[in-house]
């Protein structure tokens, strides 16, 4: 399935058979991908990065790898590109910055039909410290 090294480009029947896998599974993808390439990838749209708004809540996708945060936007016709934060900064600077405004975040997101796991910043760095 997805490779244990980390790869700069991933091949189209791990993208797909990523896009398969549970919100469980892509949340814990999210984590231990991002460990070993020590880098957290979002979406950079023209007027900031791309966020979901659910009533109150706000959120921000992140993703594990360059090609699933490409597969994401072409699946839902999202004009933005595809941009990486490395994990040091992600976790010294964007979680607590997201956790101060409230924003949650979208743990590896395909499409809106498929459940999404949301994730608190503070989980998320907790996560992220306790397997390091």
């Amino acid at each position: 399935m997805f490779p244990e090294t980390v790869a700069e480009k991933l091949n189209e029947a791990v993208v797909e058979q990523a896009m398969k896998l549970s919100a469980e599974e892509r949340q814990e993808l999210v984590v231990t991908y991002v460990l070993k390439a020590k880098e957290i990838w979002m979406v950079q749209g023209s007027e900031g990065f791309v966020m979901f708004e659910d009533g109150e809540n706000v959120q921000l996708p992140v993703f594990p790898h360059r090609d699933l945060a490409s597969t994401f936007v072409t699946m839902n016709g999202i004009e933005g590109q595809c941009v990486s934060v490395s994990l040091e900064e992600f976790t010294q600077t964007w979680l607590p910055g997201l956790e101060k405004n409230g924003v949650e975040l979208v743990m590896f997101p395909t499409t809106s039909e498929v459940e999404n796991l949301v994730m608190t910043a503070q989980d998320l760095a907790l996560e992220l410290g306790s397997v390091a």
